[in-house]
């Protein structure tokens, strides 16, 4: 457990972090991905459900999967308007200090990368917007990604219970408190970063089979929304994304380890320090299959 200091209200700070292979015997310094869970999860259901763990051995990179809420109404990755809970604290500031402390890490915002599931996709993109000095790359694999969706009046998140008035207040009333933390609203702060988005569309047929749970496949088709919203506000500001927006699809884990299949590679060519310092840019822009980013005017030399 992550020690929190007196003041940073957390009910669970337990994390599980995955070291290189080769971390025990070398003194090199490694980036970070930072890799958020969903509504209902802790910081062990990556591992459980996933290859992440044998998949991630081969990139020499520090993953850190933290708490992030599993309680009432989870955690959404933010300081409560209630004062009941401050994850955005403690993630951004006590966790990220800490590993850096106690881990052989590269600490430049070039180095450290997001990624989650669900509401952990949304994590991922609210804290790269809302601290872009922070995170050089961020993905969201089926996220929560427009919070106001499909309008303040009717918001999906708040009037299903998903989102209570503790965490962001009323989405009519208090509807600039939630567009602080909406990555739709915070596209600006994001040009810098490289960003991955991924969702099914919620129907049958999907590349990582089918499961016979309707509420799977609903909750994947509102993300999808979602997802589709936070892309047309990034088209329309001109932020560069890559995007795997497939055919077919549910919520759930074989998909989420797919994506990560899909965007881990990526991400550590941008973090890892074996590539140039670059921009990133769109490969295919508009395309609508999956694309890929690749640096720009840079070159990629092999990893040791």
């Amino acid at each position: 457990m992550v020690p929190v200091p007196s003041g940073i209200a957390v009910p669970d700070s337990t994390v599980r972090l995955l070291l290189p292979v080769d971390y025990g015997t070398t003194t090199k310094r490694y980036p970070v991905l930072y890799l958020l869970h969903g509504a209902g999860d802790t910081y062990a259901t990556w591992t459980e459900n996933t290859d992440v763990e044998e998949f991630s051995a081969q990139f020499p990179l520090i993953i850190v999967m933290p708490d992030g809420g599993h309680d009432a109404n989870a955690g959404f990755y933010s300081d409560w308007v209630d004062g009941s809970r401050q994850w955005e604290t403690f993630h951004t500031q006590v966790l990220r200090t800490y590993v850096e402390r106690n881990f052989r890490t590269l600490t430049s915002r070039r180095h450290r990368a997001l990624a989650g599931l669900s509401m952990g996709g949304f994590g991922a993109m609210s804290y790269a917007g809302r601290h872009p000095d922070l995170y050089g790359a961020a993905a969201s694999f089926s996220g929560a990604v427009d919070i106001l969706y499909p309008t303040p009046a009717g918001d999906v998140l708040f009037f299903s219970g998903t989102v209570g008035s503790g965490i962001w207040g009323d989405p009519v009333t208090d509807e600039a408190t939630w567009r602080a933390h909406n990555p739709p609203d915070l596209v600006g702060k994001l040009r810098s970063t490289a960003l991955f988005l991924a969702t099914g569309d919620g129907t049958m047929g999907g590349p990582a089979g089918d499961i016979p749970v309707p509420a799977a496949y609903a909750i994947e088709q509102v993300v999808d929304q979602m997802t589709l919203s936070f892309a047309r506000a990034l088209d329309s500001a001109g932020v560069p994304y890559a995007k795997d927006f497939y055919k077919g699809g549910y919520h759930g884990w074989p998909y989420w380890e797919r994506e990560l299949h899909w965007s881990l590679p990526q991400i550590v060519s941008l973090i890892g320090p074996a590539v140039t310092p670059c921009a990133p840019r769109l490969s295919n822009p508009g395309a609508t299959a999956a694309g890929s980013f690749v640096p720009s005017s840079c070159r990629l030399s092999r990893r040791g």
